[in-house]
């Protein structure tokens, strides 16, 4: 997951924007972020097809 290459590089309390428009995200993009040690700012928001997740640095 691209995002995961992404959150490495950023420094603790920065925050990630990630869209998907596939809806098996909706489970394992929070799966994977808290596995990883990375905080969901707040439940995935759903626009249309697209899931919208919020992800915190620690």
């Amino acid at each position: 997951m691209y995002a995961l290459d992404a959150l490495e590089t950023m420094k603790s309390g920065e925050t990630l924007q990630v869209i998907a428009d596939c809806p098996q995200s909706f489970r394992s993009v929070p799966e994977e972020v808290v596995k990883h040690g990375y905080e969901l700012v707040k439940e995935p928001e759903k626009v249309g097809p697209d899931l919208y997740f919020l992800i915190r640095v620690k």
